[in-house]
């Protein structure tokens, strides 16, 4: 079971690779990187593991729309932020709107803030939340290079996060996006 999910974990790492290329180089998946990853505690890499098989046995059903492709999505997609740069929260927020954009799914029972920030930077016009991707469009990539280099900017200088916030909130179309989302929630 284990080489069936590292031979999917690779696969999709790929496709991250693919659609962050704009942004750097993530580097081959390395099945080390991952079981050593400080984000996986105790029987959380077991947990990965099984969730990854689990997973691959429902995308052709269900495509990447399961928790299971969440899941997945965001331990790689914070693992390959971290490879670029990102520090710790923000990897790890940047892994959860990537797998809300590539899911459609929300981590938590509501949105947080980085997840609607990371979904209005990547779909600046609203519409739909939910992409069926396919790796290879430029525009993907374009509109990723976009958030990370947003996400970039909120490291390198804190209070640009805490106005881009402000500013979607005075807006107001934060909120009401993130009001419209989680009545399907």
């Amino acid at each position: 079971m284990i080489n069936k999910s590292l031979e999917i974990a690779e696969r999709e790492w790929e496709h991250i690779r693919h659609t962050l290329e704009m942004c750097g180089d993530i580097g081959d998946f390395n099945p080390v990187d991952l079981r050593n990853s400080e984000w996986f505690i105790g029987q959380e890499y077991e947990g990965f593991i099984s969730n990854i098989v689990e997973m691959d046995k429902k995308l052709s059903q269900y495509g990447y729309s399961t928790p299971e492709a969440f899941n997945m999505f965001i331990w790689l997609a914070l693992m390959a932020a971290e490879k670029l740069g990102l520090k710790e929260e923000l990897a790890s927020d940047f892994g959860i709107g990537y797998g809300f954009v590539r899911t459609g799914l929300p981590a938590y029972l509501l949105l947080e803030p980085k997840q609607i920030l990371f979904c209005r930077t990547f779909f600046p016009l609203g519409g739909v939340w939910y992409l069926d991707w396919d790796f290879n469009p430029s525009l993907v990539k374009i509109k990723l290079k976009i958030v990370f280099e947003r996400f970039r900017n909120w490291q390198n200088n804190p209070q640009l996060y805490t106005q881009d916030f402000e500013q979607f909130q005075s807006i107001g179309e934060t909120w009401k996006e993130w009001e419209e989302i989680n009545k399907y929630i």
